[in-house]
């Protein structure tokens, strides 16, 4: 097994009226490098405690998360170029860093073994929330600055290092601008912000108290306006079985929605669809669960959440991960009740947060969601490519600032305070949504409950009257 080595790296010398003291209990440190989707496999019980022992251990930094995406992720070839970064202090492994080599267009016509082509960043730049270094929060300092020590110094092989979304003034950050020389320059480029509810409400209604008084005003009208329009249903899936249960009715339904045939679609690659099997499944390192709303026995709208209070019981997190509504019945409001049930779920399993992720900010904002202002922080060799490129972005910004662009209008289907959206006609044949959703109630298990309108009464914090 190929792997690469730094000599050892001491900590930080202490301030001079303790150095004789610290330095006969100086730790060493040591990185090595293991390539491919086997490291992940060998090391998946460290990267779990390293994960577990983090300030904010987080679903999508799991051995399980990792090797699933390595496996299946459409955007990468599996089992190639994956590398497990190891920070060892003596015989203890004290932190870790999922990464990847890659290269961007340029490197395939000159070659992947050519000079400063390779591009290292996360195993998962997306579709992950914060991604980052497993380490105890004591020793993030340390671990940070020797890997971007390690990639330095030892394999220097690349034109860019990035590490994608960073919070300013973060460990990982401040290394790597700490690392800028002469031939080196780090740059940050600002990203879309993630959006986080903080769940510090005893129950549902005391988060729909803390609404404005326009934005409740609309949910529970969209709500009864939904129940009105005939016999509707709530769908509460916990669990791999009666999440996967419901996946196929969800794929149907997207092609319902405004995510059909776009780049935002799961079934935009084969790949990508077989990847978020394994999520409901619950082989992908999150606990899986399902909110849906049925009308006349046809899913109409549908939330994938992923949590991982079975991992981390006392600082467990919920993220949503994918979320669609049937285009026709858009004006019924339908994905406002999906996210009021999802922030009533998480309260009820003890969350701690609801990570609404990336994008659409401004609409997040009206859920009581926080932003995390993020960035990707890059090392760039001044004589590569990568930097040529980088200098030709720079310019074009410069000299074509960004347009600050108005929010889109917010419709009733966000629980806004505009104008309802307009509902298109109804889709001719809905017989095989019918039929999945059959099927989906069916094969759910103990794990499912289904509300009608009296049950939902008793769930919902407003009257349905």
């Amino acid at each position: 097994m190929e792997t690469h080595n730094t000599p050892l790296i001491s900590e930080l010398t202490p301030a001079p009226a303790t150095v004789a003291h610290a330095t006969t209990h100086r730790t060493e440190l040591s990185v090595s490098v293991e390539p491919g989707i086997g490291a992940l496999e060998r090391h998946a019980a460290q990267i779990d405690r390293l994960n577990r022992a983090s300030a904010r251990p987080n679903a999508f930094h799991s051995s399980a998360y990792f090797q699933c995406y390595a496996k299946h992720i459409e955007y990468y070839t599996p089992d190639q170029d994956e590398r497990l970064v190891l920070v060892h202090a003596g015989e203890q492994l004290i932190g870790c860093i999922a990464m990847r080599s890659s290269t961007d267009n340029f490197g395939s016509l000159l070659g992947r073994t050519a000079p400063w082509i390779a591009r290292l960043g996360f195993l998962a730049p997306v579709d992950i929330e914060q991604p980052g270094l497993l380490c105890a929060p004591e020793d993030e300092e340390r671990v940070a600055a020797a890997v971007v020590r390690h990639f330095c110094t030892v394999e220097r092989n690349w034109g860019m290092l990035e590490f994608a979304g960073q919070r300013p003034g973060c460990a990982l950050h401040r290394a790597t601008h700490a690392a800028a020389t002469g031939l080196l320059r780090a740059r940050d480029i600002p990203v879309e912000p993630f959006n986080e509810i903080p769940l510090a409400w005893a129950d549902v209604a005391g988060y729909f108290k803390s609404l404005s008084k326009k934005m409740r005003s609309n949910i529970g009208r969209q709500a009864r306006k939904l129940f009105a329009a005939g016999a509707t249903e709530l769908i509460l899936a916990h669990g791999p079985q009666a999440t996967s249960a419901w996946f196929d009715a969800y794929l149907e339904l997207e092609d319902r929605s405004w995510k059909h045939g776009t780049v935002s679609s799961l079934q935009r690659h084969p790949r990508r669809v077989q990847f978020y099997r394994e999520i409901v499944a619950g082989r992908g390192g999150l606990d899986p669960s399902f909110i849906g709303v049925m009308l006349d026995g046809v899913l109409v709208a549908g939330l994938i959440v992923g949590d991982n209070s079975s991992d981390s019981p006392n600082l467990s997190g919920a993220w949503c991960l994918e979320m669609a509504y049937d285009s026709a019945r858009a004006d019924l409001g339908p994905g406002a009740v999906l996210l009021l049930l999802g922030v009533a779920e998480g309260i009820r399993r003890g969350n701690r947060f609801l990570n609404l992720l990336q994008m659409f900010a401004y609409y997040k904002h009206r859920w009581k969601a926080e932003q995390i202002a993020v960035v990707n922080v890059q090392l760039i060799r001044r004589f590569s490519l990568h930097a040529v490129r980088a200098s030709l972005g720079d310019l074009k910004r410069k000299l074509r600032p960004e347009r600050a662009s108005a929010a889109p209008a917010a419709t009733d289907e966000e629980g806004g305070d505009d104008a309802p959206a307009t509902a298109t006609s109804a889709p001719a044949n809905l017989d095989r949504a019918r039929q999945l959703a059959v099927s989906a109630c069916a094969n759910a298990g103990s794990g499912m409950l289904k509300l009608d309108r009296e049950q939902a009464r008793a769930y919902l914090p407003f009257p349905l009257d």
